[in-house]
């Protein structure tokens, strides 16, 4: 029980301070030295700080709004798009930090070929979600159907985390509003 609640320290400093600093920033000192644990407890629990990052980013990627909307087929599938975004919109416009998955893949390197690997499950996560409600809506007839699913989801996400980090700097939103109008606007028939 007592490991388990160590873990689950280490794990919330982490993401706190990555989302916070970034990975390179931030040092398994800091991470331990924040949950309140010896360093030794970090490596009983990690074997490293990409580790760390790695298991971090997987649990991010799974959802910090609620991604069921884009998979349920009782809502039309434009609508699920403008809702799971709307929802996305608000919770960066709220938190400043950005986002931690756009964080890391601005510092994947050689070096950290776990959390690059974890970070590309993010993305096949989310780009299967979203090229889901997409193939939906090219089926039903209110989304385009020019370009493939699965590129426009991938061109959606990109987009998106480059709004996210526009959002960062800018101390503003507008970036996400503008991300929503121009997208909502282009693959619309």
């Amino acid at each position: 029980m007592a490991r388990h609640s160590l873990r689950e320290a280490i794990q919330e400093a982490g993401t706190k301070l990555f989302t916070e600093r970034g990975f390179n920033a931030s040092s398994v000192k800091d991470i331990t030295e924040a949950a309140g644990v010896p360093k030794g407890s970090f490596y009983n629990h990690f074997k490293s700080k990409e580790g760390l990052a790695a298991e971090i980013v997987t649990a991010y990627g799974k959802g910090t709004t609620d991604r069921s909307i884009l998979t349920d087929p009782d809502i039309p599938a434009l609508t699920r798009l403008k809702k799971h975004f709307a929802a996305l919109n608000e919770y960066f416009t709220r938190c400043n930090e950005g986002c931690l998955v756009g964080k890391f893949m601005a510092e994947v390197s050689d070096d950290t070929p776990q959390l690059r690997e974890n970070l590309l499950g993010v993305l096949r996560l989310w780009g299967e979600q979203i090229s889901s409600a997409i193939s939906d809506g090219q089926k039903q007839g209110s989304i385009r159907k020019d370009l493939k699913a699965d590129e426009l989801a991938a061109f959606l996400i990109d987009a998106y985390e480059g709004a996210i980090s526009r959002t960062r700097v800018e101390r503003n939103p507008r970036a996400l509003k503008s991300f929503s109008k121009v997208v909502f606007s282009s693959i619309v028939v």
